[in-house]
C-alpha cells in the first residue's frame, strides 16, 4: 500500500508537540524541589548557627560563674577593688572562641527588689548594670552574682544568677580582748582596752602583770552602751579616769576586769577550746574552711591580707608576723597560728588572732579585735589589744566560697 510522506511527517510532528510542555512542567517541578531543598538547608543552617550562638553564650555565662567563684575564693569580692570601689564588677572578658562575659555582684537583699528577680532584661545593655532594685557594691560575704554571656557576634546572650556564700569561720565569737588558757604575765607593756564590756583579760591560770607601764581600760560607766558598729576610742596614756575610759588594772594591781584561775577554762582541752571557737577540729578547718594555709617559712606572704581565714602551719615553730597591717576593720582576718607567736616586728592586725601555742612578744603587736591563746602570754615588748565588736563580727564568714543550693537560675 502506498502512504503519503507528508501525512507521516505531520504525525511525527503532532507527537513531539506534547514533549515540550511536559519538559517545562518537569523543569518547573524540579525548580520547586530545588527551592524547597535550598530553603530547608538554609533554615537548618540558621538553626544550627543559632544553636552554636546559644551554646557560646551559655558557656560564656558559665565561665563568668567560674570566674566569680575563683574571685570569691581569692579572698573576697573587695580584695582587688577595695571598700571604695562602689561598682565592683569584672570587666568584660573574651574567650578563645570569640564569646565574652561580664560578672556583677549585687545586693542579695535590696530594699525594693524588682519583679521578676533579677529582671529579665538584666543583660540587655553592654555592659549590664545591676538593674533597678540592685546595688553594686564592693563587699558582700554572700552576694547575688549576675553573669552575662554573649556569642562571638553578640547576637545571642545568656543571663545566669547564683548566690554565693562563704563558710562560717567563727562558731562562738570571743567577748573580751585577751583570753588565755594558760597564765598571763607580761614584763613589757600590755595595754588592754574594752569599750563594750567590763572584761579585759580572762585566764585559766594565774595572772601576774601587764608590765611596768601596762594597763587595762574599760568603758566609763557614764557612757551608754555603744552600738556594735561604734569605733572604740583610743585609750589614754596614763591610768586615769577619762570621759571614755576607766583604768582598772596597772602594773601589779589586779582589777575586777581580770578573771584568772578559771578552772573551766583551765581544764578545757586544747581540741575542745578550738572547736568552741571555730566549730570544727583543726584539720577540718585547715583543709575545708580556711582560704589559705601558709607554712611558717612563708609567713611574709600574709602582709596586706584582708577578708580571709588564714592558718599558719608548723606546730613546733615560732612565728613572727610580717611588719605592717593585716586586715582592716571592714575586712578583718581570722588568723590561726598552729605553733608559737614569737612576735619580734611591728605588726597591726584587725580581727581574731588564735594561737595554739604560746605568745611571747618582744616587738610591737597591736590587735583590733581579740587575741586567744591555748598556752601562756608573756613578753618584754608591747602588746596592745583593743576589743572591737565590729571587726570581730566581720570575722564570722570569711571561709571558702561555694554556691548556695537551689540558687541557680538560667531561664532568662
Amino acid at each position: 500500500m502506498y502512504r503519503d510522506s507528508g501525512s507521516l511527517a505531520r504525525g511525527y510532528s503532532q507527537r513531539g508537540a506534547a514533549a515540550l510542555p511536559i519538559s517545562v512542567l518537569l523543569l518547573f517541578a524540579a525548580t520547586l524541589v530545588l527551592i524547597a531543598v535550598s530553603r530547608t538547608a538554609l533554615m537548618e543552617q540558621r538553626i544550627s548557627g543559632n544553636e552554636i550562638r546559644t551554646r557560646q553564650a551559655f558557656q560564656a555565662a558559665l565561665a563568668g560563674i567560674s570566674h566569680a567563684m575563683a574571685y570569691m575564693k581569692g579572698g573576697g569580692i573587695d580584695r582587688n577593688g577595695g571598700a571604695d570601689n562602689i561598682a565592683d564588677s569584672i570587666t568584660p572578658l573574651s574567650l578563645t572562641n570569640g564569646a565574652s562575659y561580664s560578672v556583677y555582684y549585687c545586693d542579695p537583699s535590696p530594699s525594693s527588689p524588682p519583679n521578676p528577680y533579677p529582671p529579665i532584661d538584666a543583660c540587655e545593655s553592654l555592659p549590664p548594670p545591676c538593674q533597678s532594685g540592685f546595688t553594686t557594691v564592693a563587699k558582700f560575704s554572700n552576694p547575688l552574682v549576675l553573669a552575662c554571656g554573649w556569642s562571638d557576634d553578640l547576637v545571642a546572650k545568656q543571663a545566669m544568677v547564683v548566690s554565693l556564700s562563704r563558710a562560717a569561720t567563727l562558731n562562738d565569737a570571743p567577748d573580751c580582748p585577751v583570753i588565755s588558757k594558760g597564765s598571763v604575765h607580761f614584763q613589757g607593756s600590755a595595754t588592754i582596752t574594752n569599750y563594750f564590756t567590763n572584761l579585759t583579760i580572762w585566764t585559766g591560770d594565774s595572772f601576774g602583770s601587764v608590765g611596768n607601764s601596762g594597763k587595762t581600760f574599760v568603758r566609763n560607766p557614764n557612757v551608754p552602751q555603744p552600738p556594735m558598729t561604734a569605733t572604740p576610742p583610743g585609750p589614754p596614756d596614763s591610768c586615769t579616769l577619762t570621759s571614755n575610759y576607766l583604768c582598772l588594772t596597772e602594773q601589779n594591781i589586779h582589777g575586777p576586769d581580770v578573771i584568772d584561775e578559771d578552772l573551766t577554762l583551765k581544764n578545757m582541752s586544747d581540741d575542745n577550746m578550738f572547736k568552741d571557737y571555730f566549730g570544727y577540729d583543726f584539720d577540718t578547718y585547715k583543709y575545708d574552711i580556711a582560704t589559705r594555709a601558709v607554712a611558717s617559712a612563708n609567713v611574709a606572704s600574709l602582709a596586706g591580707a584582708r577578708g580571709e581565714a588564714l592558718v599558719i602551719t608548723d606546730a613546733f615553730s615560732d612565728v613572727s608576723l610580717p611588719d605592717g597591717t593585716i586586715g582592716t576593720r571592714d575586712n578583718p582576718v581570722v588568723l590561726i597560728i598552729q605553733g608559737n607567736l614569737a612576735q619580734g616586728g611591728n605588726t597591726t592586725v584587725y580581727g581574731v588572732v588564735y594561737v595554739m601555742g604560746n605568745v611571747d612578744v618582744s616587738g610591737n603587736l597591736t590587735v583590733y579585735g581579740n587575741v586567744s591563746v591555748e598556752g601562756v602570754v608573756a613578753g618584754t615588748g608591747s602588746l596592745d589589744v583593743n576589743f572591737d565588736l565590729f571587726s570581730i563580727n566581720n570575722c564570722k564568714n570569711l571561709g571558702k566560697a561555694g554556691l548556695l543550693s537551689g540558687s541557680w537560675r538560667d531561664w532568662f
